[in-house]
């Protein structure tokens, strides 16, 4: 074999030895913003803030992450007993001829105007409008909760000191008394098929809703009621 045959066989042989090393056509990989789409519209349809104003972010995969494009609709899924938080794993899985699953993690931030305090607050005080101001903070990151107002009739107190900033939680407050002891309240009782009034006194301090015992002036007997307003108190 002279040089120039030699040179077109070792040609041929290398385009031979490269259509049998690699497929003729490389299978397509399913796009990963398919992907992440995917898991985000699952969780903005169903996340617990759905009135509020809520950034939804999906953890980005790996660029070697590699997936057989699928032919049919990704499903999106939780793991049994799941449920919906700031941040949940969420499953992407394909249930076509080559089937396959992803976790991608995903995270709810969801914005609400709080009230924060205004200045520090000693414990035992009876919070006002000048006592707070409002900022918008993601409440989903809010373990304690938080206060959107200053409640009902009474308003809050302090149980303890508070920060100069921090957001306002229940666990902060307590509703403040708008019944007090020795107080003569109106007693309604609404048991059976006749509405019953008389008057009483408070034996306890009592905050809108709370539970308070009292005494019938008529009969002098003690019961337990329920403040309704600063001076009416249902008996069970």
């Amino acid at each position: 074999m002279n040089k120039k045959g030699k040179y077109i066989y070792f040609l041929l042989a290398n385009i031979l030895l490269m259509f049998t090393s690699q497929p003729l056509f490389a299978a397509a990989n399913e796009n990963h913003a398919r992907i992440a789409e995917t898991a985000r519209a699952y969780i903005a349809a169903r996340h617990p803030w759905q009135k509020m104003k809520t950034k939804i972010t999906v953890q980005t995969l790996d660029p070697r992450t590699k997936l057989a494009q699928c032919p049919a609709k990704l499903e999106a899924f939780l793991s049994t007993g799941a449920k919906i938080k700031r941040r949940t794993t969420v499953g992407v899985r394909c249930n076509g001829n080559k089937p396959w699953k992803i976790y991608l993690p995903v995270t709810v931030e969801a914005f609400a105007n709080v009230m924060v305090a205004r200045h520090p607050i000693a414990p035992n005080t009876t919070i006002s409008e000048r006592d707070i101001s409002w900022s918008q903070r993601d409440i989903s990151a809010l373990g304690y909760g938080y206060l959107q107002s200053l409640g009902d009739r009474g308003g809050y107190t302090s149980r303890r000191s508070i920060a100069q900033g921090a957001v306002l939680t229940p666990n902060m407050v307590t509703a403040s008394s708008i019944v007090n002891k020795g107080q003569r309240v109106q007693l309604n009782s609404n048991t059976g098929p006749v509405s019953v009034s008389m008057m009483g006194i408070a034996l306890q301090n009592g905050a809108l809703g709370s539970r308070i015992m009292v005494k019938n002036l008529n009969s002098g007997k003690q019961l337990e009621g329920v403040v309704a307003s600063e001076n009416v108190v249902l008996l069970n």
